[in-house]
């Protein structure tokens, strides 16, 4: 089964932009555009590759799935369906390749993913008269300061042995959403956090770590103060890690027809665990470098959509017995 995403991340300031986001300009063999790299280029040459494969079906060994997903990027929604869905239509695979920018090198292992939003709630009123109000921004900053002690301690304690860069669980703030202007006090301040997690390591004892600190730290005080005031976290994403399998049969697959250097790990997600879920051997294993993408510029190299045509029409003639 080949896997890729259609949804892509944000533009962001179109002025960082030397071309048309959505336009797919090609310029001197090099294809621009947001999800030109990921991992809009991988999905194309699947494509343009069935009509081919098709025209061949009755010569194929075995059966050859093409699972798109959608809401990759924001948690997972798509493809923490598929294991389900599967089971619905009785499909059996034993191989999934998702095609995620690696520059044609095997990654058969990956950290686990957990997206958060917690909101602070205060209560509002003039800037000039802050006595009996919850001021939602400055206990917002307190619980992110808390957040960032959280991380530091995990970066001071390493996994040995651990394959991954960092070595270890880790946690990061990514957004602050709060107030409306200078001479409001702002009632409500939202954070938007994760953890990525350690394989073998438990994210939920650091989610269960920050509630602590809201439950036991924050919210009586804020309280005292009106008791409308409070915090709630909630949980967008609870992704699972991707157990490495160096030796199973999807890395060693694209050892034959491509490359045998050693599979590695990689710290950022994907889809590949829901597969792995429904009984498939995975590898994460695609065109083009993933320095190219979430920034102005996107971009595939011609060059590398042709390199991922060509492990497709080694696979495909693997699949007829040949190769």
């Amino acid at each position: 089964a080949f896997n890729g995403h259609t949804d892509v991340v944000p533009v962001g300031d179109l002025s960082q932009w030397q071309s048309d986001p959505f336009g797919g300009d090609i310029k001197e063999g090099v294809l621009y555009g947001r999800g030109a790299v990921d991992m809009k280029g991988f999905i194309a040459i699947v494509l343009a590759s069935l009509p081919d494969i098709m025209a061949q079906a009755d010569s194929l060994s075995m059966p050859l799935h093409v699972a798109l997903s959608f809401d990759e990027e924001t948690g997972f929604f798509g493809a923490s369906q598929l294991p389900a869905f599967f089971d619905s239509i009785g499909l059996r695979a034993e191989i999934a390749i998702i095609g995620e920018p690696t520059n044609m090198q095997p990654f058969v292992g990956h950290k686990g993913g957990m997206e958060l939003t917690t909101v602070v709630t205060g209560t509002s009123g003039h800037a000039s008269q802050p006595a009996g109000t919850v001021n939602a921004v400055y206990y917002a900053a307190r619980l992110v300061d808390f957040m960032r002690s959280c991380a530091d301690d995990l970066a001071a304690a390493p996994i040995e042995g651990s394959p991954f860069n960092p070595p270890h669980t880790s946690l990061s703030v990514g957004v602050i959403r709060g107030g409306e202007a200078r001479n409001i006090i702002p009632d409500r301040c939202e954070i938007d956090w994760e953890i990525r997690a350690h394989p073998g390591d438990d994210p939920h004892q650091y989610l269960g770590r920050v509630t602590d600190f809201i439950t036991h730290g924050l919210v009586p005080e804020m309280t005292s103060i009106d008791p409308r005031a409070g915090i709630e976290t909630h949980m967008l994403c609870d992704a699972p890690p991707l157990e490495a399998r160096p030796d199973g049969p999807a890395a060693n697959l694209v050892a034959r027809l491509w490359t045998n250097e050693t599979p590695q790990v990689v710290s950022f997600g994907t889809d590949a665990p829901f597969f792995q879920k429904a009984g498939m051997d995975t590898v994460i294993f695609g065109p083009g470098g993933m320095a190219q993408m979430h920034q102005p510029d996107e971009f595939i190299t011609e060059a590398a959509l042709v390199e991922g045509l060509q492990f497709i029409d080694r696979l495909a003639a693997y699949m007829r017995g040949g190769y």
